[in-house]
């Protein structure tokens, strides 16, 4: 199956009636894998703050569940994985950032009122106040009584004047956080960062090449720009990569998102991150949809620099690729095959014998990689491998989609040599999982087909049947 990943501009929409034609080819459940994440949660949440439009959140988790089949990429905090999870399951979990803004401000007894719990707060509770009471460094009293810099600490840690304690500190960076989450501060605090990087923003915000005028202005100031991708432990380092380049690239002023609060849909700091947590999540498809022309050229420049094999596109975009390489069906993608050997240019091994040929095609709406393999040794040893180039961050091979593959090898060629028809999920994806599938094998009009998995990978062999 071909994986997408839409944005939620592009669910909402569709859900509003628009991108019909986009629609009715993603409808098709047995060629695309469609899947959402929690930031497709955490735009609903944002645009429904106040939680009064209940009919509108039921509607758009409904539209998300129906769309996607309840399919669901998510954080676990150590890994990006892949789940059945209802949209509806998710927002009744999400947590609000203000629910922990005062945290360290509660009489923690209170929050455990059970006699086992009050044990653990009697031993947390000493703890707790001797963090309060810690002093920390006197570079933030220096930075409050510093006239070059007071203006911005009062702006952004208000809350740490006079108060330079570790729960100082946490308050109010959380504060800071909730302010650029909810009200204005990100515009602020990005024109201090282009401001002191000396990044003429008019000038990077639509360049073909923003990273070297970046790492221009830094140069000019003798330092580097900070990698923080391992700074966050909850979270893979590729996902912190993503999301980390594409706050880079909209901090410092290329395809910067509008920052509003006044009228009409709020936009904060909280939207930002949210498209930079979908670009990331998107990484585990093949297509990257959204209709946001400033997330579409952010993306595209990120994919690029980091080699990701996901293709980023608008809906319109998308229906002409559909229409090029991915609407064949049944016998059709069969005879696309001899059309590819003689059009594609091949990347050809060392020796000779491996001619490897990538495309936008996806036969059986799986492979997207042929290569051609002569044995020299073995009369008739020439052989066709098709296999898959998978998403940079989605390796694992999810079971429906072996399923839905062997149903359309199954149409094409009917029942294999011992007469099996579809997967059967209790047997043969156990021997999946163990390494000891023994595979299905066809032939068709004198060819032997065989499908495979080898770690991980799937693979069907085309040969002469004898």
């Amino acid at each position: 199956m071909i994986r997408i990943y839409m944005d939620w501009n592009v669910m909402s929409q569709m859900k509003a009636g628009r991108h019909t034609e986009f629609s009715e080819i993603i409808a098709d459940k047995d060629k695309f894998f469609k899947l959402y994440s929690t930031s497709h949660i955490g735009d609903i949440a944002a645009s429904n703050q106040n939680e009064s439009n209940k009919v509108n959140i039921d509607s758009d988790l409904e539209f998300i569940a129906n769309l996607t089949g309840n399919y669901c990429v998510f954080n676990t905090g150590k890994e990006v994985i892949i789940e059945k999870r209802s949209p509806q399951e998710l927002y009744a979990d999400k947590t609000d950032l203000k629910d922990i803004l005062n945290i360290l401000d509660f009489d923690i007894s209170e929050l455990m009122p059970n006699a086992e719990d009050q044990e653990i707060a009697n031993l947390i509770t000493p703890a707790l106040d001797s963090l309060k009471n810690l002093p920390i460094d006197d570079v933030f009293k220096q930075a409050f009584e510093n006239p070059e810099t007071a203006a911005q600490m009062k702006q952004f840690l208000p809350d740490l004047e006079n108060n330079y304690t570790p729960a100082g500190l946490f308050n109010s960076l959380l504060n800071m956080f909730h302010r650029l989450n909810e009200k204005g501060d990100y515009k602020q605090l990005r024109t201090i960062v282009q401001n002191g990087t000396k990044i003429n923003r008019d000038r990077l915000y639509d360049t073909s090449d923003p990273y070297k005028m970046i790492d221009a202005g830094y140069q000019k100031l003798g330092i580097t720009y900070p990698d923080v991708t391992d700074l966050n432990p909850n979270a893979p380092q590729w996902y912190n990569q993503l999301t980390n380049e594409y706050l880079k690239l909209d901090m410092h002023g290329y395809q910067e998102d509008q920052v509003k609060i006044d009228k009409g849909r709020k936009q904060t700091f909280r939207n930002t991150m949210e498209d930079a947590f979908h670009t990331a999540f998107a990484t585990t498809c093949d297509f990257y949809i959204t209709s946001d022309k400033k997330n579409y050229k952010k993306a595209q420049t990120i994919y690029e620099k980091l080699g990701m094999n996901s293709l980023v596109m608008n809906p319109q975009e998308f229906i002409q690729h559909y229409k090029d390489w991915l609407h064949f069906k049944g016998e059709r993608f069969l005879r696309i095959i001899p059309a590819i050997l003689k059009h594609v240019e091949p990347r050809v091994s060392e020796d000779g014998n491996q001619r490897t040929y990538f495309g936008c095609f996806f036969l059986f709406d799986y492979f997207n990689k042929i290569t051609h393999i002569t044995d020299n040794e073995t009369e008739g040893g020439s052989f066709l491998m098709l296999s898959r180039e998978k998403p940079t961050n989605s390796r694992h091979l999810f079971g429906n989609e072996l399923d839905v593959l062997i149903r359309k090898l199954l149409t094409v060629f009917g029942n294999d040599i011992e007469q099996l028809d579809g997967l059967d999920e209790k047997t043969e994806a156990a021997q999946i999982r163990e390494g000891t599938w023994k595979g299905r094998k066809w032939i068709h009009n004198k060819l032997l087909y065989k499908l495979r998995v080898l770690n991980g990978y799937l693979q069907l062999y085309i040969s002469n049947s004898q």
